[in-house]
């Protein structure tokens, strides 16, 4: 990361620093409106405030991208403050770890912008219930959209990324992990619940 974006982040109070990549789609309107419009990701100030939310945490959270729903991203402090991983919390009081980097999110984010519906659909968390889902889910997506799969490509490569094929199982295994990742409700405390939903591909529109 660049001097002066560290700086920046420094003198905002942010905990975590985040990678070029963040910046980058941040500076460029036409990359974020694409976010926003297509993939449902919209890239804001880092903040490590939660008092506009109606949860709270007990790790070091600094979010940096909403969705249209109100659900919030955020990078997550380990104790050693040297390791991160990235969250997801919902406006639905779910939350959990979807990825070990920025740079893995947006990957997943580009080429499975539904990737909180392959958990959904994944069977009580089993990985070939998620690769069954995908077919059905991406199929849909082009339907609703039509443009999708061009802009996938010139987001991709105006940003320089190339699709992992590991992509699944890295998503997988991070929201497998233990500990899990939870917050708590400012309203009654009570703890969120996990990213991972019982339903199943064949439940899904093929």
């Amino acid at each position: 990361m660049g001097r002066q974006n560290k700086l920046l982040a420094e003198n905002k109070g942010v905990s975590v620093i985040l990678p070029e990549l963040y910046y980058k789609i941040k500076s460029d309107k036409d990359i974020r409106r694409l976010f926003e419009e297509i993939f449902d990701f919209i890239i804001m100030e880092e903040s490590t405030s939660t008092e506009d939310y109606l949860f709270y945490s007990r790790e070091k959270l600094t979010i940096f991208a909403t969705d249209g729903a109100g659900g919030v991203y955020a990078t997550v402090e380990t104790d050693d403050n040297h390791d991160t991983f990235i969250v997801f919390i919902s406006s639905e009081g779910q939350a959990g770890k979807i990825a070990r980097s920025f740079n893995q999110l947006i990957n997943l984010i580009i080429h499975y912008p539904f990737w909180s519906d392959i958990l959904k659909f994944s069977g009580n968390g089993r990985l070939e219930e998620m690769k069954k889902s995908i077919k059905p889910l991406e199929d849909e997506r082009v339907e609703f959209i039509p443009c999708y799969l061009e802009v996938q490509k010139t987001i991709a490569d105006k940003l320089k990324i190339t699709k992992n094929k590991k992509l699944i199982e890295y998503l997988y295994e991070v929201v497998m992990e233990e500990p899990k990742f939870v917050v708590f409700s400012t309203i009654d405390n009570n703890t969120s619940d996990d990213l991972i939903g019982s339903f199943e591909s064949n439940n899904l529109k093929i």
